[in-house]
């Protein structure tokens, strides 16, 4: 058996009251609480375009959910024409409800906004904060198209009919260069190779809603500037006309949650 020296004895006992005010300091400390937020997609995407931005929240500790829409991404076998902007506010309801969320950052991209408006509308209870990320702004009775410029509503319609009778609008070729991708470089090969067709009738259907935009949850817009994209500037000038909202702007692309996840990453953190 090996003895250990009595000077080794004594220098581990002095330790010990320092070792033991360490750990009631670490004890005393609060835990960081984790937030849960839902991430809203816009038009032709699926929930795996937030799959840079979901891998920094989840590195930070928090629970992250980004469905696909009905139709849409990983549920593009699921196309039909009986979907409307209905189908969309439930998919995120459901996924709200069914996993026992709280205090959600609930998160809309561009096409996403108007869903999120509608999930506000029906269980604002379990809503910390709504983000509106580069994205339409709708008030009751509109639809997309409501706000889009004629020639864009219009010419969405019409690839539709020409390429699946009505049902879908084909995904964009090229693809826009607002959206912030270089052709050719992975980002875009990546992006062009995952869309896919947006039901038609989730731009034509009207957002129904029962209580003003947000419900009385906070709310923040963030503006992509570099460039703006055309399509949201009724959206942008609707936000501004009222009080409550948060504006921030970020010098990206559109695509900010692609092209400068890390930026937008550490915004969503920063959302009490």
């Amino acid at each position: 058996m090996t003895m250990i020296p009595r000077r080794t004895l004594l220098k581990l006992a002095a330790g010990l009251p320092a070792l033991a005010a360490g750990a009631r300091a670490l004890a005393a400390t609060p835990a960081k609480k984790s937030k849960t937020y839902v991430l809203a997609h816009g038009s032709w995407h699926g929930g795996w375009c937030w799959r840079p931005v979901a891998d920094r929240l989840q590195a930070a500790g928090h629970r992250v959910y980004a469905p696909s829409y009905t139709g849409m991404g990983d549920r593009a076998h699921l196309l039909s024409k009986s979907i409307t902007i209905d189908t969309f506010v439930e998919d995120l309801v459901q996924v709200i409800e069914t996993e026992e969320l709280q205090d959600v950052i609930l998160v809309g991209h561009s096409f996403g906004g108007i869903p999120i408006t509608g999930v506000a509308d029906r269980i604002p209870e379990r809503l910390a904060h709504l983000v509106y990320f580069d994205a339409i702004v709708l008030n009751s009775g509109q639809n997309a198209f409501s706000v889009y410029p004629k020639a864009d509503a219009d010419g969405r319609i019409a690839a539709a009919s020409k390429a699946t009778g009505g049902l879908a609008v084909p995904i964009p070729d090229p693809i826009p260069a607002a959206w912030g991708f270089t052709p050719g470089s992975a980002d875009y090969e990546w992006v062009k190779r995952r869309l896919t067709a947006h039901p038609l009738a989730s731009y034509t259907t009207p957002l129904t809603l029962k209580n003003p935009i947000g419900n009385g949850r906070p709310r923040t817009y963030i503006h992509c500037t570099q460039p703006e994209l055309a399509v949201l500037e009724a959206s942008r000038k609707l936000v501004k006309s009222q009080q409550g909202w948060k504006w921030v702007d970020i010098a990206t692309p559109h695509e900010a949650h692609i092209t400068h996840p890390g930026l937008l990453a550490d915004l969503l953190l920063g959302l009490g």
